[in-house]
């Protein structure tokens, strides 16, 4: 156990803690493939999630994500594989990213070791076309806006650890470790995809036969950006139903956070689970914007010759 978390130290300071890119969810206990590579294959059994995001609802050109997300069954009980389609769209930029992921597992003791590695590709368009831009001599009379569509694709790699038992997990990964240049006009580096450091762990505690508690945390850092943390505490009853609560850091001086967020989760059978967040802003955009919503749903194609105790939520 000791050399495990060394191993977990030793990622997490393979970069400086210095603007965020990488898409966030509120829900990530829920939709942790997207965020680390060595969780892919972590069932022995078909996944998939469809998760939407509506964050500040309210203000124009507010950022909006959607995630497809299709984990494999383990592969001869060592291997998984995983595959994520992810759109978000802020203002007038939209980015699709497609990625495959790739992990292979190592069993110690009553735990799993995983390490995983991811490989990205990325379309950035801008509309400068848009009717929602204003100038205040007109956009044609404005020579710094290019008035077209610009596109730009991008590759990416990553690397990820996660180690699980039955009622605990820990995680580490650098899903973007190549810096891509994002300058749409192919002149000197300017603006580049940042490195991202996350951190994830969790461990449930079973209060009686029908409830039990699961205090999370997820810690978020990027090149050139204050770090941030999801402090995350969800308790379950009979297995069935969810409600939690986060506390998201962030925002300005003054601010109390980022966001304060409930999530509620619903096992609707064996297979089929529903989950919904709301963020109550904390930070002073809360003036103008409503809040944010985000609703995930996941199937299980479990093999009826497979029998396994199916735990809500399913963090580990």
């Amino acid at each position: 156990m000791r050399k495990i978390i060394l191993l977990f130290w030793i990622i997490s300071f393979s970069l400086g803690v210095y603007a965020q890119q990488q898409q966030m969810y509120t829900q990530f206990m829920y939709n942790k493939m997207s965020l680390n590579p060595a969780y892919a294959g972590n069932e022995n059994y078909l996944s998939m999630a469809l998760l939407y995001r509506d964050q500040w609802n309210g203000f124009p050109g507010a950022p909006k994500a959607q995630l497809a997300s299709l984990n494999l069954p383990r592969l001869g009980k060592r291997i998984g594989i995983g595959f994520n389609l992810e759109r978000q769209t802020i203002g007038i930029t939209e980015k699709i990213t497609y990625e495959a992921m790739y992990a292979y597992k190592f069993f110690l003791g009553e735990g799993t070791l995983s390490m995983g590695m991811n490989v990205s590709g990325r379309n950035y368009v801008q509309d400068f076309t848009d009717s929602r831009l204003f100038a205040i001599q007109g956009i044609v009379n404005d020579p710094s806006i290019p008035a077209t569509l610009q596109s730009r694709n991008l590759f990416n790699a990553g690397f990820g650890i996660y180690f699980n038992t039955n009622n605990f997990y820990l995680g580490a990964s650098l899903p973007r470790m190549i810096r891509s240049d994002l300058d749409f006009d192919n002149n000197d580096l300017f603006s580049t995809e940042v490195r991202h450091l996350l951190i994830m762990t969790g461990g449930t505690f079973i209060v009686n036969s029908n409830w039990r508690v699961t205090p999370q945390l997820l810690f978020k850092a990027a090149e050139h950006s204050p770090y941030g943390l999801d402090l995350n505490v969800s308790g379950t009853y009979k297995d069935k139903y969810s409600v939690g609560m986060t506390y998201r850091t962030g925002g300005s001086n003054g601010d109390l956070g980022e966001s304060l967020d409930l999530i509620f989760g619903f096992q609707m059978s064996e297979r089929l689970m529903l989950g919904f967040a709301y963020d109550i802003t904390l930070s002073k955009i809360r003036a103008i914007d409503n809040g944010s919503l985000e609703v995930i749903l996941s199937y299980n194609f479990i093999p009826k010759k497979i029998k396994t105790v199916i735990i809500n939520p399913r963090y580990f």
